[in-house]
């Protein structure tokens, strides 16, 4: 096991600037998840870490080991890493036993490497698959062998970009699940690189968010999700509303569910998640902050839905998220209540 540290990396392509400032820390361990959309520099990040970029500015650590700064950059093979790239990456020629032997030391002996193939194989459930071609694999069990032939050489940090990506949405789930606890079992660092975010948000220890080439803000999954630092962020992990809000000339705030607060800034919104916004047939006791509102669409997904509010006196739609029971029509007059934090956020991140 090791951590990671990086201070203000910087990488340059053709004289355009990918990664920029950028800074991260993963302690010793742990999983952590880049998330980001496509272009933000994940993957740069990520083939940085592996040793296969050369940053043009910023240091990477391995623990107390410095791998990367300006005078130094250390080669792939000496920092101890297992990198497993989209789609796997297996070589078609080789047997599932060569593929998962192949970075072993050519040191050991033919016993000893092959005791360590078939230990690794086992413990990615296919023991007895040695002989097989890549080809004659499913998607899960590609993704499984390269997993084995990260592990077999005992890396300190594993790296993962985005290696579920090719599997259809129940099998991703399967296989993940299963990668991940093996993963944290075995007590292994590891940075996946994502864009989709429920895998980050059940998966992680540690999620970083991406924009532009930044991480802009990082830590638990609980911390990002529930207390982002920007609407744009906000985005990256789950689905948002945001309000229009203005100040009277008695200095109120005055918004749909809300109507004071003392942080306005012009520059920002007020923004709230779906779930946080409770929709009733019936008016509440007086004193709740509800505002009526009709049923312009509902968007039903089995385990919950999403519904659409066009709110008396506003002109800006309202999504709920309502769960069990959906029990709404289209048309119909409801009661719109903030049950939830409401946060004033500015529109844009600035990188942390």
């Amino acid at each position: 096991m090791t951590s990671l540290e990086i201070r203000d990396l910087g990488v340059v392509f053709s004289g355009k600037e990918i990664l920029s400032g950028l800074n991260l820390n993963v302690s010793s361990g742990s999983y952590a998840a880049i998330l980001g959309p496509s272009g933000c520099g994940k993957t740069t990040l990520l083939r940085s870490i592996a040793g296969l970029i050369t940053p043009a500015s910023g240091t990477i650590r391995f623990g107390k080991q410095l791998v990367s700064v300006s005078s130094l950059v250390l080669p792939p093979h000496k920092r101890n890493i297992g990198y497993v790239p989209q789609e796997g990456g297996l070589f078609p020629h080789l047997t599932v036993g060569d593929n998962v032997g192949f970075a072993l030391s050519r040191d050991l002996d033919k016993e000893e490497k092959s005791s360590i193939v078939d230990e690794m194989l086992k413990l990615v459930g296919l023991e007895g698959f040695n002989s097989r071609r890549p080809h004659q694999l499913s998607g899960g069990q590609q993704t499984r062998v390269a997993l084995a032939r990260a592990l077999a050489m005992k890396p300190a940090m594993v790296l993962l970009d985005e290696p579920f990506a090719a599997l259809d949405q129940t099998l991703r789930t399967e296989i993940s699940e299963e990668v991940v606890a093996l993963l944290k079992a075995t007590k292994t660092t590891t940075i996946m690189v994502t864009h989709d975010r429920e895998d980050a948000l059940v998966s992680a220890d540690l999620i970083a968010l991406m924009r532009s080439g930044q991480v802009v803000q990082s830590g638990a999954p609980t911390q990002v999700y529930s207390a982002p630092i920007s609407a744009e962020v906000a985005q990256s992990t789950g689905d948002i509303v945001t309000l229009p809000a203005y100040m009277s000339a008695d200095q109120r705030i005055y918004s749909p569910l809300h109507s004071s607060s003392s942080n306005f800034d012009p520059n920002g919104e007020l923004l709230i998640r779906p779930e946080e916004i409770h929709i009733s047939a019936v008016s509440q006791p007086a004193g709740k902050n509800q505002v009526k509102a009709a049923i312009s669409k509902i968007n039903y997904y089995g385990h919950d839905a999403l519904i659409e509010l066009k709110l008396e006196g506003w002109e800006l739609p309202l999504r709920a998220r309502v769960t069990g029971n959906i029990d709404f029509r289209l048309g119909q007059a409801v009661y719109a209540e903030l049950q939830g934090p409401l946060r004033w956020v500015p529109r844009k991140a600035t990188h942390q």
